[in-house]
């Protein structure tokens, strides 16, 4: 994609975040803005200092962008700091790719922080949706990190997190949320596209068996609140099975599990994977105190 040149094109086209150069040149920011050497990107950056597929500035709840490093061999840069995990972008922060620089720019009036979102008076069109959500995040993260070399721990973390993001776009998901050293991922559920949601966890099954980091799945099915995105993957969620399911991770931990899914999950794809019994387990904060059943799943 050629670089966009006219500034009155952002309110033709209602996009309201780009990337600009020093020179003037312009790359508006819609969902996902790839960058790289390759001509696939919408980025292209012609420096062989610049890995093929070198990061990408991903959108999230609605007016929120994260530039996430995909592994590149010689890193990624906001405001002179090497990018591990995803990082949030701020209006004027400076991005640094080989000898390029970025910068990150968003109109004024959707650089909305925590503080004034909770003030605002547009009304979002909110919608109950059934999906499957999927929790990723990196076992033991703080002693891995403390173990490696700063610019091999964030190309290690940059590698899973790309080809988990592209894996599960493969396969009909999308990344909702990046969360530190994790990631919520989604599926509609829709009985018609059931073979995305099985493809795309027995990739990830695979993924998490040869990965050189530990981490843990945890995947729930239940209905949730959206709103405000353009996609599914930049709606706001919010709902008591989305809670449901961060507390399944800290149960997973608990357990030493690096897998756990939900009896609603078992209930509608078990027959596609061999869950193994974990028992009835009390979730701890959670709104319902009955024990609750849940699954790991049979490896090898």
């Amino acid at each position: 994609m050629t670089a966009w040149d006219d500034r009155t094109m952002q309110d033709e086209i209602g996009l309201d975040a780009w990337l600009e150069t020093d020179a003037g040149q312009r790359w508006p920011i819609d969902s996902n803005c790839p960058i790289g050497r390759s001509p696939s990107n919408r980025v292209i950056i012609p420096d062989r200092k610049v890995s093929r597929r070198h990061a990408v500035v991903h959108r999230q709840d609605v007016h929120e962008f994260f530039l996430v490093d995909l592994g590149s061999q010689n890193g990624s840069y906001v405001n002179g700091l090497r990018v591990a995990l995803p990082v949030l972008l701020k209006d004027g922060d400076r991005i640094t790719l080989g000898q390029y620089d970025l910068k990150f720019h968003q109109s004024a009036e959707n650089a909305i922080n925590n503080t004034t979102a909770a003030h605002s008076q547009t009304l979002v069109d909110v919608k109950s949706k059934k999906c499957f959500m999927l929790l990723a995040d990196i076992v033991n993260s703080t002693r891995l990190c403390e173990e490696h070399e700063p610019a091999q721990w964030a190309s290690l973390v940059g590698s899973w997190t790309g080809d988990c993001s592209d894996l599960i776009k493969r396969h009909g998901g999308a990344i909702n949320k990046f969360l530190g050293d994790g990631f919520l991922a989604i599926w509609p559920m829709d009985p018609s596209r059931k073979q995305h949601i099985t493809s795309g966890l027995h990739a990830l099954i695979d993924v998490q068996e040869e990965s050189p980091l530990p981490f843990r799945l945890v995947l729930h099915a239940g209905e949730v609140m959206t709103g405000g995105g353009r996609t599914l993957g930049e709606d706001s969620l919010s709902g008591m099975e989305l809670v449901l399911l961060f507390r399944m991770e800290r149960l997973a931990s608990k357990l030493g599990n690096t897998f756990l899914c939900s009896s609603e999950v078992h209930k509608t794809i078990g027959e596609d994977f061999t869950f193994i019994s974990l028992g009835e387990h009390q979730v701890e904060d959670y709104i319902d105190h009955e024990p609750k059943f849940f699954y790991g799943i049979r490896r090898g």
